[in-house]
């Protein structure tokens, strides 16, 4: 059972996702406007499914004050906003899925468990007695404490950018197509390549050249020089 935390403030996205949600085992908190939203991570949800059209703050001011106060948190935006510059700038801005108005309750009863699923197995093996560490240069990524360093310095990072630099980062040279980055992370689909494009820059920015994230033209991308 996951705490679910769904901020929306029409009654009958509550009503029935509440129910769904319930009846895949989950204790799901309401929250009807931004503040509850914010207000509500005192007690911290394991997934937060949050609409985009909140009567006092926008639901993508939420999305940067969360990621401001907590990177790993899984975030599902739900929204009528359906362009594809709509869709991309949440996940910009650190959402890990984002699905357009209106949907199917038992699709984003899916989605839920494949974030769930994602947060508690993050790409490394963590059966281990001794936890793994993967290093690329100056990089280190610790995935049992889902935290990444650069230079020793820890750099906040969201869940999905998280598992894409887990997965260059444990095989080096390899190249992923843009398809086989959105087969293995989002094994869910309903996603565009394109957002494999915004999670990459977004990596680009927060680890700068240590990265060397390079783009083999007409195929996809890899991690290059030496680690």
């Amino acid at each position: 059972m996951a705490r679910v935390l769904v901020v929306d403030d029409d009654d009958d996205v509550q009503a029935v996702l509440g129910q769904y949600l319930a009846h895949d085992g989950h204790d799901v908190v309401a929250a009807r406007s931004g503040d509850q939203a914010l207000g509500a991570l005192d007690d911290p949800p394991d997934v937060m499914l949050l609409d985009l059209t909140l009567p006092d703050l926008d639901g993508l001011e939420v999305l940067r004050r969360l990621r401001s106060r907590r990177m790993d948190l899984p975030v599902l935006v739900l929204s009528a906003r359906g362009e594809e510059a709509d869709r991309l700038l949440g996940l910009g801005l650190g959402a890990d899925d984002y699905v357009v108005k209106p949907f199917s309750p038992r699709e984003i009863c899916l989605r839920v468990a494949a974030l769930l699923r994602r947060r508690a197995s993050p790409l490394a093996d963590r059966t281990s007695p001794a936890p793994y560490i993967f290093r690329w240069r100056s990089i280190e990524i610790r995935p049992t404490e889902h935290r990444v360093l650069a230079d020793g310095n820890e750099v906040s990072v969201t869940p999905r950018e998280f598992d894409l630099l887990l997965l260059f980062v444990r095989h080096p040279q390899q190249v992923f197509s843009r398809q086989s980055i959105l087969a293995a992370l989002w094994p869910e689909g309903y996603v565009s390549d394109h957002v494999v494009d915004v999670h990459l820059a977004s990596l680009r920015r927060k680890l700068g050249e240590t990265l060397h994230l390079e783009s083999v033209r007409g195929v996809g991308f890899r991690l290059g020089g030496d680690a």
